[in-house]
């Protein structure tokens, strides 16, 4: 009967999590341990081949702390969960505990594959811990996040800047020119980033978009075309105008190379560049992402990964211990071991600057776990980027000229700049009114 079970969490993995088989995490009974530490075994699986380190130091401690042996594995990311599962049919090597993309918690709880944990910890910030919640339930540990921040260069200006409207005003006044052409000398460009890549782009859109409510599980919240969301994009294609450059030909290694070449004032840097930045020489300045106007926020994205209990371990108990001991206990060592930093908030950093990154860690939104908006990364980059590349139309405003009475009444440059403002509200009205409608149609089937 118990391997019936197992085979109907298969079939719910495969094909699209419909929800026959129940939650075993619901049903899985951890109040009486059969097993004891001498011959209890634990199977961590993992999928980043550069968390090897850490996690195998990790491992090799909590083995030695508890008397146990934990065997690490790295596995690839195709069907990882289907793979977890079929150990558990085959009740053989099974895995204890795994790291997973906490947008995968909902497929990995409908699958019976996330045994409820029993309480929170202090020291996450809250988007630590609400990418482990599903339903009200925390079935996961915070263990290691990827975000994106921004970069300002110290030797030229002390303070991030207060918006990326202020940006658009430094570019275009004269503030470089006179006794400060010196200073600016070697720049080729005020902000540039990746805007192709929606990890560095997701923040002019993130602080008003809502899909699944706070923890990204509520189906019945699909609300990406409000009022806010329009007036972001507005700006956002207003800033492609003001510093406009070829979304084609920038790309995220070479622009943060430019930037700590002193050819770039501001950029967007995430996660993966920490260490180059700890190894350069250059005076740099890390902080949140500031707000586009006085009156638009802004809102960055992470990816955060969780350590996942599997309810089919030999010793639940055991595996929730080592679980935290992966988020909590050994977390001091995350960054040395693997160049990311943990959810669990520290001390002290590895560099100084570093704890601004855990600032806009604490600011960003995770991503959505439910199942059937997989696409909404791609759906929101094709958004961002046809918004960009849009070409805008300059002979609109050679028309309004034709009216008299509105040409008596503003000049050339106002009927201009309405033009533009209009063709603008049109583009991003269009766009986002597509990714809303596909959205809301993914979640009612």
């Amino acid at each position: 009967m118990k391997k019936f079970v197992r085979y109907c969490l298969l079939i719910v993995v495969t094909v699209s999590m419909l929800a026959g088989c129940g939650s075993r995490g619901e049903e899985q009974d951890t109040s009486d341990e059969t097993t004891t530490a001498e011959n209890i075994e634990l199977n961590l699986w993992y999928t980043d081949e550069s968390m090897a380190a850490y996690i195998n130091k990790a491992a090799e401690a909590f083995g030695l702390e508890y008397q146990i042996a934990v065997t690490p594995r790295q596995i690839s990311a195709i069907e990882y969960l289907e793979n977890i599962n079929q150990q558990n049919i085959a009740e053989t090597d099974i895995v204890d505990v795994y790291i997973l993309n906490s947008e995968s918690l909902e497929k990995a709880y409908m699958a019976g594959l996330a045994a409820p944990l029993w309480e929170e910890r202090a020291g996450y910030p809250e988007v630590a811990v609400s990418a482990c919640r599903y339903q009200g339930k925390l079935i996961a540990r915070p263990v290691y996040f990827e975000t994106e921040y921004f970069l300002y260069n110290k030797d030229m200006v002390s303070d991030p800047p207060a918006s990326f409207q202020a940006i658009m005003d430094f570019a275009s006044s004269d503030e470089m020119a006179g006794e400060n052409a010196e200073l600016y000398q070697n720049l080729e460009a005020i902000l540039k980033w990746d805007v192709l890549d929606l990890f560095c782009n997701y923040q002019f859109v993130g602080a008003y978009l809502n899909l699944g409510g706070p923890d990204g599980d509520d189906r019945t919240i699909v609300d990406m075309n409000n009022e806010n969301v329009l007036h972001a994009l507005g700006f956002y294609k207003e800033l492609n105008q003001s510093l406009y450059f070829d979304g084609e030909e920038v790309e995220y290694h070479a622009l943060l190379q430019s930037f700590l070449e002193g050819r770039l004032l501001y950029t967007i840097g995430t996660t993966r560049s920490l260490e180059l930045l700890r190894q350069s020489e250059m005076n740099y300045g890390i902080s949140v992402i500031p707000p586009l106007t006085e009156s638009l926020d802004s809102k960055g994205i992470s990816i955060n990964y969780v350590a996942v209990v599997n309810p089919y371990s030999s010793s639940v108990e055991l595996s929730g211990k080592l679980a935290e001991y992966l988020s909590d206990d050994y977390a001091e060592e995350c960054y040395e071991l693997s160049g990311k930093l943990p959810c669990k908030r520290l001390d002290t950093y590895p560099a100084e600057e570093f704890v601004h990154v855990m600032d806009a860690y604490e600011k960003s939104v995770a991503l959505p776990k439910l199942m059937d908006t997989t696409n909404f990364w791609v759906e929101l980059e094709v958004v961002l980027n046809n918004i960009w590349k849009a070409e805008m139309r300059e002979e609109l405003a050679e028309e309004g000229l034709s009216d008299i009475s509105q040409a008596e009444n503003m000049g050339a440059e106002e009927i201009k700049k309405e033009q533009m403002k209009k063709q603008i509200q049109d583009l991003v009205t269009g766009e986002i009114n597509r990714a809303h409608e596909q959205m809301r149609q993914q979640l009612s089937r």
